[in-house]
């Protein structure tokens, strides 16, 4: 019993750290990239790919390095303690992420995804009288281990602790794995009063049961692509999935797990008879949990409460395709084998979302296509049962259901008609045009996912008009009429460059835009740039590393930080650590604007603690509900200052206030590089707006 234990501590212990191993990555590399929505999607790509590899060298070499690989758990000390240190590229994010994780991370994560199959190995080499069952309750074990980390991040690491402690943490944990490990090893390999493993019972769920012994068979090619299909399918949805939530409410490890663990969870439960009944009745009606899952993909910008129906509708999507896979399980003598192809399979599906589809789609079509992928590939097998049986009405119905979902697929991957689409690795980008409605006249919008990032009227007397948030009488507006022209003045986020029609004739501006293409966009698309009076620059890169380097203008006397990501948190930008970058830059008499309006979190409590920290004077303003013209947003608006008379001017009109004086206002820690609280931010919000 104990040798079996250990070995499970083993194999839990080897996917709880490559699992936790992956959020903490995320956050670490979030200040050098950003808050992308595909920025996750990509390192879990490359995290497949390792998986991929440590699968191959299981498969090709485990069996017979025995105790030499041992000295392969050495390997990740070349990269120890974990960490992730590098310059933003924003010419080739994608390549220069893919190059320094694999400088910087690949060695324990590649090592630690060994483990299970390893354990396996040895456990059916083991001579050790304890080892008279078949090893593969270890794969189970291992994948609890996975869910567990992913659910254990968001909800008790990170909340608890600061990420330098989750790194040194992570590192020193791993080091105690090695040494588990190495315990294992010598524990399987000495016999016990000379007994010999002789018999394994092979009855255990999740593989052909068949004597050991026996010769495997031999698969044919439909067999093993269908290995391949079967996994390819679930993990593009899985990324795409992960896109489609991230693209409304940010990239963090609270949005991340989830559709992760959910995967996860499908594919152990699949490879159980506990799956029997729930995956029959969702392979029954996969055309309707594919029409659910379409359809909420398409409405979640709207109703963002349907996040856990879209999950569901994952869920059940990707059990039926992982029964498929249980369903095609071959000899044990070939369990290396089948791991690799499986392995293989969720890389190309990975790839295809991360690096392929941002080329070739201008919108998040991988997501209906990997519903699509698996509806055909797990439909047709109980749709001909239903017609050998002459239940053709039914099938006709079933045929005609089918056609909607090809009906939604096109509306959704046709979207609202746009002038011009464009996407990158930071996001999707499109402008459309709207006609004149009521007191609104035609106008351009710029979205970024479905947030809109500037407006402009399309022709007549306004069109030069900064319309939505930035509008003439609105709280950013009003926030920056009180900078001083004589200084230079630096905005955070370009958008549409809405902005520039606040500066007159003699003023100097320096944009942060990390975007390149958004560039392009606001001067090829909108007029602001071109009927700006004001000398305007523009500084390509992240801007805290371009804050400290660009001199240029000397010292502002304004800074607008305005630089969401559709309606995610850009976190970096919001931490002390982003504070006292603005202060190095800002004149003794300037002023700090925040705009932080957003769908889903509190951010005011964030910055209201950050202030206190550095003993800054800091208000902000109660929007409007409604605006006199339909094309006018009231924005939620923070300012700060050094001097406490430099906000007297604003505090006069009844709409502001000092945040030290707001009623039940939430008690927060100003969040820094090392610890963020989104979850904090998430719920604070939903208590007041009542979910």
């Amino acid at each position: 019993m104990w040798v079996k234990l250990f070995t499970a501590l083993m194999v839990f212990s080897g996917a709880f750290l490559s699992f936790s191993l992956e959020p903490i990555v995320g956050r670490l590399i979030t200040p050098f990239f950003g808050g992308s929505a595909h920025l996750w999607t990509v390192s879990l790509m490359v995290f497949q790919a390792l998986l991929l590899l440590a699968y191959l060298y299981a498969h090709l070499l485990a069996k017979r390095l025995g105790r030499w690989h041992l000295l392969v758990l050495l390997l990740p000390l070349l990269q120890w303690p974990l960490n992730f240190v590098s310059e933003v590229a924003p010419s080739a994010p994608t390549l220069t992420l893919i190059i320094q994780l694999f400088l910087q991370v690949s060695l324990p994560f590649a090592v630690l995804c060994t483990t299970a199959v390893v354990a396996q190995s040895w456990w059916y080499q083991s001579k050790h009288p304890a080892t008279q069952t078949a090893p593969y309750f270890l794969y189970a074990v291992s994948n609890w281990g996975a869910m567990v980390a992913l659910f254990a991040y968001p909800f008790v690491l990170e909340p608890l602790l600061g990420l330098a402690a989750q790194r040194w943490l992570w590192s020193f944990a791993y080091l105690a794995y090695a040494a588990l490990t190495v315990g294992v090893w010598f524990v399987l390999n000495t016999p016990l009063n000379g007994s010999v493993n002789t018999s394994v019972n092979t009855s255990v769920s999740g593989l052909q049961n068949a004597p050991l012994n026996q010769a495997a068979p031999a698969y044919p090619v439909t067999v093993v692509l269908r290995w391949l299909a079967l996994s390819a399918a679930p993990s593009a949805l899985l990324l795409a999935c992960t896109n489609v939530i991230s693209m409304e409410v940010g990239a963090f490890p609270l949005v991340w797990v989830f559709p992760l663990a959910l995967y996860l969870g499908a594919f152990t439960w699949a490879f159980s008879e506990r799956a029997n009944f729930l995956a029959r009745i969702a392979q029954k009606y996969i055309l309707e949990i594919s029409l659910i899952a379409l359809l909420c993909s398409r409405l979640l910008a709207t109703y963002i409460g349907l996040i856990p129906v879209l999950l569901l509708a994952f869920f059940l999507l990707c059990l039926v395709a992982h029964r498929a896979l249980y369903g095609l399980r071959p000899h044990p003598a070939q369990l290396t084998h089948y791991y690799l192809w499986i392995a293989l399979g969720g890389w190309v599906g990975g790839l295809l979302v991360s690096l392929l589809a941002p080329v070739l789609f201008s919108g998040l079509w991988e997501y209906p296509l990997a519903v699509l992928s698996i509806l055909l590939l797990c439909w047709p097998q109980a749709w001909l049962g239903w017609w050998k049986n002459a239940a053709r009405y039914f099938a006709y119905a079933r045929l005609g259901l089918l056609a909607l979902c090809m009906v939604v697929l096109g509306l959704h991957l046709s979207g609202p008609p746009s002038i011009y689409s464009l996407r990158n690795f930071y996001g999707i980008h499109k402008i459309n045009e709207k006609p004149a409605v009521g007191a609104a006249l035609a106008h351009r919008q710029l979205l970024h996912g479905q947030t809109v990032h500037g407006m402009q009227h399309v022709e007549g007397k306004r069109g030069n008009e900064p319309l939505a948030y930035y509008y003439p009488g609105g709280a950013m507006a009003i926030a920056m009429e009180t900078r001083s022209r004589s200084e230079p003045s630096a905005i955070v986020g370009l958008g549409a460059g809405s902005a520039l029609a606040w500066f007159e004739a003699g003023e100097k501006v320096r944009v942060y835009e990390i975007d390149p293409d958004v560039e392009q966009i606001a001067k090829n698309w909108f007029r602001f740039f071109a009927d700006s009076n004001a000398a305007v620059t523009v500084s390509l890169g992240d801007a805290r590393l371009n804050f400290r380097s660009d001199q240029a203008l000397g010292d502002y006397g304004a800074i607008l930080v305005d630089a969401f990501s559709g309606d995610g948190i850009p976190v970096h930008l919001l931490t002390l650590e982003a504070l006292d970058v603005y202060l190095s830059r800002l004149s003794p008499n300037g002023i700090l604007v925040f705009h932080v309006s957003n769908r889903y979190y509190d951010l005011i409590p964030v910055l209201k603690a950050a202030a206190g920290a550095r003993g800054l004077t800091v208000i902000a303003n109660t929007p409007r509900a409604k605006t006199t013209y339909p094309l006018h947003i009231d924005p939620q608006v923070v300012v700060m200052a050094r001097q406490d008379n430099r906000l007297t001017e604003l505090l006069k009109r009844p709409e502001w206030r000092r945040l030290d004086e707001r009623a039940n206002s939430a008690k927060f820690e100003p969040w820094t590089d090392d610890h963020v609280s989104v979850l904090g931010a998430l719920w604070s919000k939903y208590r007041k707006t009542g979910g």
